[in-house]
């Protein structure tokens, strides 16, 4: 594995992928779509406007310093994504591991000849979102600083991607790929809140790898998400 630290993977909590758990759409999906003889695009794009009305409300209530919607909006989804197998595969040069505490990357636009920088967010789904909120500020002032280094290839390819176009008020966004030895790294991108007919909605962009993800498995996961805005969980 190319850039591999072990202390990357101790800290993300790899393991392998248990036999007992490659049943129903997996036994087949896990290679079908994954297979290197076939040419084919194993991707699912998908674009939905979701409803933000009790997340924004439950944001205003907790009023921590230095944490942005998107911030919240990062927590809580990390949090959800822990209740569902298949946003936690990947396939690592030929091998089905699974990240129980995968890391998060973020892409920071910070302008000039860079243009964007990534943040490397370590820990998230094991945070309380008071403990998120001081990493996600400081890691985020020292990215506008330039003192973030550019993130190492594997670690790139093995965080759940989540990015946010605050300015973009889109209706479908599909997001870049290519041919890697790691595969099936969950993508997400937020974009501009909007008010209609009295609730508050954001885009939300999402790229599924067929192998291990899908339509079904995302309704499941947006349906988390909703209740975790609607219960409003305490700091």
């Amino acid at each position: 594995m190319e850039n591999v630290l072990p202390a990357s993977l101790q800290n993300w909590s790899v393991r392998p992928l248990a036999e007992a758990e490659k049943q129903g759409y997996l036994a087949w999906s896990l290679d079908f779509f994954t297979d290197p003889a076939v040419e084919q695009d194993p991707f699912v794009d998908i674009t939905l406007q979701l409803e933000v009305t009790d997340a924004y409300a439950a944001y205003q209530a907790v009023s921590l310093a230095g944490l942005t919607f998107f911030g919240f909006l990062i927590w809580h989804l990390a949090q959800a994504l822990q209740g569902h197998l298949g946003f936690k595969l990947r396939l690592i040069d030929g091998e089905w591991r699974v990240l129980e505490n995968a890391p998060i990357a973020v892409p920071v636009a910070i302008g000039g000849s860079m243009r964007f920088c990534e943040l490397l967010l370590q820990d998230t789904s094991r945070q309380s979102l008071a403990e998120f909120a001081v990493q996600y500020r400081r890691q985020l002032d020292a990215a506008r600083r330039g003192e973030v280094p550019r993130m190492a290839p594997f670690t790139f390819l093995s965080a759940c991607f989540m990015g946010n176009l605050p300015d973009l008020q889109f209706t479908a966004l599909n997001m870049h790929w290519r041919k890697s030895a790691i595969q099936c790294q969950p993508c997400f991108y937020f974009g501009q809140r909007y008010e209609q007919g009295g609730k508050r909605f954001i885009p939300l962009a999402v790229k599924l790898h067929h192998a291990c993800t899908d339509p079904y498995v995302l309704n499941a996961l947006i349906a988390d998400l909703r209740q975790r805005f609607a219960s409003d969980p305490l700091p």
